[in-house]
């Protein structure tokens, strides 16, 4: 009453916090003396005792009344709250993490389930996340489609890894292994057809890669990063280890090969204007693709330096 009194607070908004349970609170004879200690704050008040001499401090809480979102049914964890399942209601309870504005929940669930009437906290929701379920049993190498699968949004924070993914990855995809329905599918359940280049028979150290034993193909399954996509790619190069029948082809099996070696006969290319003049030299080091190496005409014993252009050939600097 004196705290009401003193503040101009309804008496209902002010919550006199319980005291030490430790401090028994002796008898006093005369009338209390009570009166704010600090200048600055009201949430202390001193109550002093004349006769016998004794004083105590005595929290104080204000619960001023107002506007509070609250749920206008029971709700299950896991289900979407639209505005519409919200209404405004006067409350004299703390404002910390209310939902103020009910737009805020879009693509967020509730992460326990609440009841009607009660007080709609931003704790009690998390983002969403779409997730695909199957629709039925798919064994292992069949191919999933769009019209397998029926999505589902759930909490972000309880999805498996790998559960969220773009949907175009189901116009190429097969199961990596036997999935059942009803099961959440995830990234690691597709193998997404790519195209790759493929050898088509063993091939062994230092041959060439050529359209002769390889070919791009369709693959299904988990690639190397470094797993080549095209002929091009592997034009001009040579195996450093030998590479099976039926194998990706992969950058770190390959090493540039040599397009010269030493003594062998190298046609040369000279641009003059508009007028392109071929003779033949002789290589004196080897050469990649490229690469800068020296020629001699052995009837002049004229020394040129030139690029590497192709398999025994070289276009003059």
């Amino acid at each position: 009453m004196w705290v009401a009194d003193q503040t101009g607070q309804n008496q209902d908004n002010i919550e006199v916090l319980a005291i030490d349970r430790r401090l028994k609170v002796p008898p006093c004879d005369t009338t209390f003396d009570v009166s704010f200690p600090y200048q600055k704050s009201q949430q202390t008040v001193l109550v002093r005792c004349e006769n016998p001499e004794w004083f105590a401090y005595v929290g104080i809480r204000f619960q001023n009344d107002s506007l509070a979102l609250t749920y206008t049914r029971d709700f299950d964890a896991g289900e979407a709250v639209f505005p519409k399942d919200l209404v405004s209601v006067k409350i004299s309870t703390g404002s910390k993490n209310r939902v103020e504005n009910p737009n805020d929940l879009s693509s967020k669930l509730l992460k326990r389930r609440v009841s009607k009437g009660e007080v709609a906290f931003s704790h009690d929701f998390g983002d969403g996340i779409e997730v695909a379920i199957l629709k039925r049993d798919i064994l292992k190498g069949n191919p999933i489609t769009s019209a397998d699968i029926s999505y589902k949004t759930v909490i972000k924070k309880k999805a498996s890894k790998g559960s969220s993914f773009p949907q175009t990855l189901l116009s190429n995809a097969t199961a990596s292994r036997d999935l059942i329905a009803g099961s959440v599918l995830s990234r690691q359940d597709l193998h997404v057809r790519q195209d790759v280049l493929i050898s088509l028979k063993p091939i062994f150290r230092g041959q060439l890669i050529n359209t002769s034993n390889t070919q791009v193909t369709s693959f299904y399954g988990n690639l190397p990063e470094d797993a080549l996509k095209t002929n091009q790619e592997g034009r001009w190069m040579e195996a450093i280890r030998t590479i099976r029948g039926g194998q990706p082809i992969r950058a770190s099996d390959l090493k540039p090969a040599l397009m010269v070696k030493e003594g062998d006969t190298v046609l040369l290319s000279v641009v003059s204007g508009a007028l392109t003049i071929t003779s033949s030299m002789v290589a004196l080091e080897d050469g990649k693709l490229d690469q800068q190496i020296d020629l001699i005409n052995l009837e002049s014993n004229e020394k040129v330096r030139a690029r590497v252009s192709g398999q025994g050939r070289a276009e003059s600097l």
